[in-house]
């Protein structure tokens, strides 16, 4: 049985950059766009989602990079892990499941009691990478057309969906 360590803690490879949720996550993803592996260097990001009212950093803040029009990266200035993900105008944050001190208390599997999983951007994925888990797919198709009504939504206007954002990273 998985024991579930709330609050849920963790923080960066140099401890400069520390994070807690008082509440557990809502969910969990694998995300196979090319935006996530390149920044992350490996084949997909895995990361969990928590309600923003219940997360905080709790020492440090992370760096900032706008790598797409639809969210922001944060990552440690000292070291250089990746840690969260903002999705603009959404209040849950993702963080990436690696960066949590117990990261065996909330598993990313079918049968996971705490909440569910899934792999997004699977068209975009590493050719020989087999997903054989069970899990949930989608691909970069929906997640356009999320991306472009949560735009419309926040803004009121309709523009070129997955234009990339020019902003320097904020530190």
């Amino acid at each position: 049985m998985t024991i579930q360590r709330v609050p849920v803690t963790g923080g960066c490879l140099c401890g400069a950059v520390r994070y807690e949720s008082k509440e557990p996550p809502t969910g969990g993803g694998y995300c196979h766009c090319r935006i996530c592996q390149r920044s992350g260097g490996g084949l997909f990001n895995a990361s969990v989602s928590f309600a923003g009212s219940a997360f905080r950093f709790t020492k440090g803040e992370p760096c900032y990079y706008r790598a797409s029009s639809f969210g922001k990266r944060g990552f440690c200035v000292e070291c250089g892990s990746p840690i969260v993900f903002f999705y603009e105008g959404n209040p849950h944050v993702w963080i990436k499941i690696g960066s949590l001190d117990h990261p065996e208390d909330w598993p990313m599997t079918k049968d996971a009691a705490w909440g569910r999983s899934t792999h997004a951007h699977t068209d975009t994925k590493i050719p020989w990478y087999e997903i054989r888990d069970g899990l949930p797919q989608s691909t970069s198709a929906w997640a356009e057309v999320l991306a472009a009504m949560n735009h419309v939504a926040r803004t009121g206007r309709v523009t070129k969906s997955g234009s990339r954002a020019e902003d320097p990273p904020t530190c």
